[in-house]
């Protein structure tokens, strides 16, 4: 269970990203109310078969769009990139029009028209040169902010995690029951491997005596035959697993360092023979970081994060597969998060 703690932090996190987005919004919205040029609204009549016109050119930025229901139900219009909706319109009664001007770059998107067994349209936006090619943008700084919380969070939480399995690891090693310490020391181990990316932010003490202690107790637990004569390294455990989650509670990573950490986790992992169980855990926590900026990545470099999302598939059906070796597939991954830092413009920040 989260301690209070855990939960005022979380709590915390979440009030802070709740006030940049209020602030962010009037901002936005001050700035999305520009004077409407007369003539330059592109109006769609949606009936209850098609969208009128079915192909739309406009200019990259923020078209406004004007959309009517002629149809005798009501409907719903919406923007799409693939699977993606980049923007969109519920609900429009019939005989009634709505307005929206969405930030649109340079493509081709589809056109949703009433119904979903309808035909869709196509919607072309062009640049200012006449390509239809959108240009890669790196993130504003804003634009991270979310993913950068939701990192602290995890990290946060494994701290939790690893607190709460040394704590039941101490009570097992004193009922002196192997089988359980053994398990509470591999929950512990994993905590800490999921964050493995800022461990280095941690410092020092955090980084070297934390996974050290408990690898020790852990590799101890695997040679006795009791848990006799073990409280000393519990104990030293203990303190470490405490100083890893007070570094965790005071630090917060930069979205360079925690993607730079990925690609140093996984090209150490590509370079050595590690424990199947390790490895998989870090991967895990690789995972994490990926899944948390996979959004700006989907908008930086489609191909690239459909890349990272292939070789990390990769990686854990052969971890899956033969966990005896480090898969060859690592390489590929830690070139995958080298690239997507440049991507996301974090290179030089």
């Amino acid at each position: 269970m989260p301690t209070d703690r855990l939960k005022l932090l979380v709590l915390g996190a979440i009030g802070v990203l709740a006030a940049i987005v209020a602030a962010l919004g009037v901002v936005f919205v001050t700035m999305r109310q520009p004077a409407k040029p007369a003539g330059n609204v592109v109006t769609i009549e949606v009936s209850d078969r098609a969208c009128t016109p079915g192909t739309v050119s406009v200019a990259a930025g923020t078209p406004d769009f004007r959309i009517k229901n002629t149809g005798n139900r009501a409907i719903e219009w919406e923007i799409l990139d693939g699977v993606m909706v980049l923007a969109e319109r519920e609900n429009i009664a019939p005989g009634f029009s709505v307005e929206l001007m969405p930030r649109l770059d340079p493509g081709t998107y589809q056109m949703t028209c009433g119904l979903l067994s309808n035909p869709h349209g196509t919607l072309t936006v062009v640049a200012a040169d006449g390509s239809t090619t959108a240009r890669p943008a790196a993130p504003r700084a804003v634009d991270l902010v979310a993913p950068t919380a939701a990192y602290r969070v995890y990290a946060i939480q494994s701290a939790e995690a690893l607190n709460t399995a040394v704590a039941a690891l101490a009570a097992t090693v004193k009922a002196n029951d192997l089988a359980g310490a053994r398990a509470h020391a591999a929950e512990a181990l994993a905590a800490v491997d999921h964050i493995a990316p800022v461990l280095p932010l941690f410092g020092p003490e955090a980084e070297a005596n934390g996974p050290t202690d408990l690898a020790t107790l852990d590799k101890r637990l695997a040679g006795s035959t009791s848990t006799d004569g073990l409280a000393d390294s519990v104990e030293a455990a203990m303190k470490s697993a405490a100083t890893l989650a007070t570094a965790a509670h005071t630090t917060t990573a930069a979205p360079r360092d925690i993607i730079a950490g990925a690609a140093i986790v996984v090209t150490d992992l590509a370079n050595r023979l590690g424990d199947s169980a390790d490895t998989s855990a870090r991967i895990a926590g690789v995972r994490k970081v990926v899944e948390l900026f996979r959004p700006l990545a989907l908008r930086a470099d489609k191909t690239l994060s459909a890349k990272l999302d292939g070789d990390l598939f990769a990686v854990a059906s052969a971890l899956k597969q033969s966990p005896s070796g480090p898969p060859p597939q690592l390489a590929d991954l830690a070139a995958d998060l080298i690239d997507l830092q440049s991507a996301l413009g974090l290179t030089t920040r």
